[in-house]
């Protein structure tokens, strides 16, 4: 790429990016926790006394809405360990190719 002049893998990017879908994961997870916590139509006082089948299809909409957020969560929280992860052994690997490096060449 044009402008690009190293091989290499920006850690302080990739850190940052980790940092960023853990906070993503943890709102998505409070806003699950939300709807769950707070549902909606489970009686007839909150849909309105003829509105029942309204409100038990309203709640339900929210619950799937509540799970699908949990999941969304569980995956951003799940992608940010596999980046993590890989941070992690490439600077390992990197400090170890280094120290050999340096070991050769003192």
């Amino acid at each position: 790429m044009p402008g690009f002049d190293m091989l290499g893998v920006d850690l302080d990017a990739l850190h940052n990016t980790i940092t960023t879908l853990r906070t993503c994961a943890d709102t998505l997870q409070q806003q699950s926790r939300r709807i769950t916590e707070h549902p909606f139509g489970l009686g007839n006082d909150e849909a309105g006394r003829n509105y029942s089948a309204q409100g038990a299809a309203i709640h339900a909409g929210l619950e799937r809405m509540a799970a699908c957020l949990h999941h969304w969560s569980a995956g951003t929280a799940a992608t940010a360990d596999v980046f993590a992860h890989a941070a992690t052994e490439y600077e390992r690997i990197d400090r170890e190719r280094a120290d050999a490096i340096s070991a050769v060449h003192p």
